[in-house]
């Protein structure tokens, strides 16, 4: 299964990273293959769209 994720807080300091890192971890334990972008104060690390 793929998954997508968009995490972001109001501050943007920590949990956006906080959350996203945590997703990654517990798809990647699930068996998942999961993409995530965060929307946060250090800048935005946007999902890369791959085309066949």
């Amino acid at each position: 299964m793929k998954l997508v994720g968009v995490t972001a807080c109001i501050s943007g300091v920590a949990h956006t990273y906080m959350a996203a890192e945590l997703l990654e971890k517990s798809a990647k334990k699930a068996g998942y293959k999961i993409q995530v972008e965060t929307q946060g104060a250090l800048g935005q690390r946007m999902l890369s769209i791959k085309q066949p």
